[in-house]
């Protein structure tokens, strides 16, 4: 029996093409119990109940993109699986990972809208000698009838997620999304991993989108980088470029990126 309890305050940004024209403040309160179970070294699955208060206010922008009521109940069944046999967290030579999630906002709990939101992603991992090769996939929607609120769309975008998009500026109620990624360890350290170079090719679409006007389809996009193991996590420096556009982004990232 886990307990949670969480406080966020975020930013989101609401893109038209690459134009952004509204920005959220974002603030959440969540609390909730887990009850789960190991699987000896794979990982571990757990099922619970939240429940909180969600407070997106635009803080510019046009009206009609206001999220509506000030404070938004939240109360929903959960579900998380999360399975991981990577060799490392950071720069991973070998192994996969995979993980699955279940949101079932319901309003018998306190919820004010009921929906159900699932996302699922998966990764695996091969080398030959310091030669790398990271495939990944991400994929989500709803189930059943009810939509997705436009406070938990997908966001997506940004460095090695769709690269060339500025970071959240493809918003929708679905989402897939594959990246295949090559990286070399050019550098070894001898406390840390070391430096690596690399770039990743990649595919998605987000459907149902919020606004209308803005990238649609398939969209293809990739991505160069230098990358360093470091005592706070791993540093990128990177340049990415959608295919189908002009989109384009420097990124400098600490922090997984995936």
């Amino acid at each position: 029996m886990v307990p949670q309890v969480s406080y966020e305050r975020r930013t989101a940004d609401i893109y038209k093409d690459s134009d952004r024209i509204a920005t959220y403040d974002v603030t959440a309160y969540l609390a909730g119990i887990d009850l789960g179970s190991q699987f000896t070294r794979y990982g571990e699955l757990r099922l619970g109940v939240s429940g909180g208060m969600l407070s997106p206010e635009l803080d510019t922008g046009p009206q009609e993109l206001s999220p509506g009521e000030d404070d938004i109940q939240q109360g929903a069944f959960t579900a998380r699986l999360f399975l991981d046999q990577l060799n490392s967290t950071q720069f991973p030579r070998s192994g996969w990972q995979a993980g699955a999630k279940l949101f079932n906002s319901i309003s018998v709990i306190g919820a004010d809208e009921d929906y159900t939101k699932w996302d699922m992603d998966g990764t695996f991992v091969t080398s030959f000698g310091q030669h790398t090769f990271n495939l990944g996939m991400k994929a989500g929607g709803n189930i059943g009838s009810d939509e997705l609120p436009r406070y938990d769309l997908f966001q997506w975008g940004g460095f090695l997620q769709q690269s060339g998009y500025a970071t959240g500026q493809l918003m929708g109620d679905s989402l897939w999304f594959s990246r295949l990624m090559y990286y070399h360890r050019i550098l070894k350290g001898s406390l840390l991993e070391g430096i690596y170079g690399g770039f990743s090719l990649e595919v998605g679409e987000v459907g149902g989108p919020l606004v209308a006007g803005g990238p649609e389809g398939i969209l293809e996009s990739g991505c160069v980088f230098i990358a360093a193991d470091s005592p706070i996590g791993p540093m990128y420096l990177g340049y990415g470029q959608a295919l189908d556009n002009s989109n384009n982004s420097f990124y400098f990232f600490l922090g997984r990126p995936y």
